[in-house]
């Protein structure tokens, strides 16, 4: 008796921890798609994330979308590259009808970042090296939540916009129609799980 007691109580226990982990799975995909793409002129400091496809094209893009502000002294790190990307490789990357000129002045290269969390600590020294106070971070919107959490707690008094890249080979609207849209928000769920879980309790 008293084991069917436990049995029924823990697949009661069990039930509810799933039914509150995709409750909160679908908040998280909610979240995704009402992040907005910053629209204002108030910061030329710009931190691109590499990582989802197209985010350094359409991250520099910006520039473009800014191309009226009067404030063109732009400061720009391409964070996560690796070894062997240069600026040459940028060039190619970007294509022929982007500026060159703009690679060369303002564009630094972050080869040292490996994941999130070293995009932060990597775009900390950047911001102290070119004593910056504001930035605009640009990632892919799947990845925007994850990212403000380790950048905010890695730099707490600096002002970070966003600006979420929509990825084009995911419907995250329609998420439950493709097992690879539903992949990719699961997996970006649990790692902002996990990341939540080592800044509250291992954080210094």
């Amino acid at each position: 008796m008293l084991f069917r007691i436990f049995k029924i109580f823990f697949i009661f226990l069990l039930t509810s921890l799933f039914t509150l982990f995709f409750i909160e799975l679908n908040n998280f995909k909610k979240n995704i798609l009402s992040l907005t793409k910053y629209s204002k002129l108030e910061s030329p400091n710009i931190v691109i994330l590499t990582g989802g496809a197209n985010r350094i094209k359409d991250g520099l893009k910006i520039i473009e979308d800014f191309k009226n502000s009067k404030n063109i002294n732009y400061k720009i790190l391409v964070s996560g590259t690796g070894m062997g990307f240069t600026k040459s490789s940028l060039k190619k990357k970007l294509g022929p009808n982007f500026n060159p000129q703009l690679i060369q002045c303002c564009i630094d290269l972050d080869y040292v970042s490996k994941n999130t969390l070293t995009n932060a600590s990597e775009t900390l020294k950047w911001t102290n090296k070119n004593d910056i106070k504001e930035f605009i971070l640009i990632t892919s919107n799947y990845h925007m939540p994850r990212a403000i959490l380790e950048f905010k707690n890695v730099m707490p008094n600096l002002k970070i916009y966003t600006y979420a890249i929509t990825p084009k080979k995911h419907d995250i609207e329609n998420w439950l129609n493709s097992y690879q849209t539903f992949s990719l928000v699961f997996t970006e769920y649990c790692k902002f799980i996990i990341a939540g879980l080592r800044i509250k309790f291992f954080s210094t």
